[in-house]
Parts: structure tokens; C-alpha cells; sequence
């Protein structure tokens, strides 16, 4: 981390509660009028100008950060997934069923990644956490938000897989 940069979050909170300033959807820094973003797909600073991402963020939405907290955000790839354990129904949910595999979200501002633990035990996109949230779905999945520590345990016992969460 360097002392001349400006870091901040991005927790505006939305509709669904999954941000907040100790949890935030994103991690920007800036020096003078140059603006990057820590990347959740490949775990790097980048350059807004050299990316995808067109615009900086509005710093109104933005909140401050030292140097120090920013490197802990950084260092803590897990605080940045969200996961869930996934019920094919909440009818199945309710009954007591448990769930089948483990999903899970990482919104880089460049790309949200929403990605599903699948039968070849490899994860793979997938529009799970869309359709839980979707009002539109006719039959969608339902979603019980698990800790990381959780995801790897669960996937342990559906899969026996070991190091599935590991970024």
C-alpha cells in the first residue's frame, strides 16, 4: 500500500443488505485525478482508464479508508465472497431438505462474477443468485447466506472436496 494514495469502499447499502463498511462491494483508491479499483477476478490494482470500467466511481457514494484498513480489505480475499448454500426450492427448504451445492458472488466492478459449485466440482457461472433475487422467477432457487468457513465445510460433505473456496 502506498501512503500517497487515497483509499475508499463502496458500501452503498442495496436492496438485498449485502454491503456495509466492513463488508463492502468494492475497494477504490486514488492518486490526484487517477482512480483504480481492486480487481476481485484477478486480486490486482487496475487503472479505470485501461479497463473496461469507464468512469471513476461518484465520490459521493464512496466511503474514506486509511492505508492500513485498505491492506487488510486486500489481504482478506474471503471478505469479499459472498456464499450461499442452495435449496433447489424453498418448498424443499422448508421441508427440511438439505441443500445440493454451494453458490457464490463476487462483485468486482469490472464483472460480477455469480458462480455455482457444479457436479464436475469446478465452479461455473451460473444465474442462481439472479433468480433468488429476481421477483420475476417462477420457481427460483432458494438461497441460505453460509460463511466461507461453512461453503468449504459443506461442500466437504456433499462432494468430498477439500480447498473448493480457496481464491
Amino acid at each position: 500500500m502506498s501512503e500517497n494514495y487515497e483509499y475508499f469502499v463502496d458500501a452503498v447499502p442495496t436492496v438485498d443488505d449485502l454491503y456495509s463498511e466492513d463488508r463492502p462491494s468494492s475497494m477504490w483508491r486514488r492518486l490526484g485525478d487517477q482512480w483504480e479499483y481492486l480487481s476481485l477476478v484477478d486480486w490486482s490494482w487496475h487503472n479505470v482508464k485501461d479497463t473496461n470500467v469507464k468512469y471513476p466511481p461518484v465520490l459521493e457514494g464512496l466511503k474514506p479508508i486509511t492505508a492500513e484498513r485498505a491492506a487488510e480489505l486486500e489481504s482478506d480475499r474471503q471478505g469479499w465472497v459472498r456464499y450461499w448454500a442452495y435449496h433447489t426450492s424453498e418448498r424443499t427448504w422448508r421441508a427440511g431438505n438439505g441443500p445440493t451445492t454451494v453458490v457464490r458472488r463476487r462483485n468486482s466492478p469490472e464483472d460480477r462474477l455469480d458462480e455455482t459449485f457444479m457436479r464436475n466440482d469446478a465452479w461455473k457461472r451460473d444465474t442462481a443468485i439472479f433468480e433468488f433475487y429476481d421477483a420475476r422467477a417462477s420457481n427460483p432457487p432458494h438461497l441460505v447466506e453460509i460463511s466461507p468457513d461453512e461453503a468449504e465445510q459443506l461442500l466437504q460433505e456433499l462432494r468430498g472436496v477439500t480447498g473448493a473456496t480457496e481464491l
